[in-house]
């Protein structure tokens, strides 16, 4: 009986302990959201070197890894730089996802439309989750817009190709 009590003290213990952790770590995320330094430096600043830019039209799938070498690092104390000189559009998506797959021909066509002109790249949210949780990615699709020296803009949901179409040029000429 002893042992029986033992082993529920320390486990509720540990379960507590968790749980604090993983509030602290969330309070800590929050704080940076909220309180952090978004600094947007143009790659050419400070000897900073832009990524390599794919600019066939095609829209171009990123893992976790490749999302933080050719769009951004995300950094709570220096916020969100976009590495790139063109603009670009990353659709976070998912296999599974009826919205997400409606969407895909749409970014298909449009990146095919504005070749050279703006970039677009999906992330399959179950395959980075670190990425979504660190963007606070709740809802798929969404669409993050990256300009050079902007703060990226968001968008929740499956726009229609003439939304969508309208959102790109507002875009790109703002």
């Amino acid at each position: 009986m002893k042992k029986h009590l033992l082993v529920t003290l320390m486990a509720a213990v540990l379960f507590a302990g968790c749980g604090q952790k993983k509030t602290a770590e969330q309070q800590a995320e929050t704080k940076a959201k909220t309180e952090g330094n978004y600094d947007y430096l143009n790659p050419s600043d400070e000897g900073q070197t832009a990524a390599a830019e794919n600019l066939s039209g095609k829209v171009i799938a990123l893992t976790s890894d490749e999302f933080r070498s050719k769009v951004t690092d995300i950094n709570p104390e220096l916020g969100l730089r976009y590495k790139g000189t063109t603009p670009c559009i990353v659709d976070f998506y998912a296999d599974w996802c009826r919205p997400c797959m409606q969407l895909k021909p749409i970014t298909e066509k449009l990146a095919e439309k504005y070749k050279g002109q703006l970039i677009i790249y999906k992330v399959n949210v179950d395959k980075a989750e670190d990425i979504c949780r660190s963007l606070g990615i709740q809802s798929i699709p969404t669409l993050f817009f990256f300009k050079p020296n902007t703060q990226p803009g968001k968008m929740v949901g499956a726009p229609t190709e003439a939304e969508f179409e309208k959102l790109i040029q507002d875009f790109i000429n703002k």
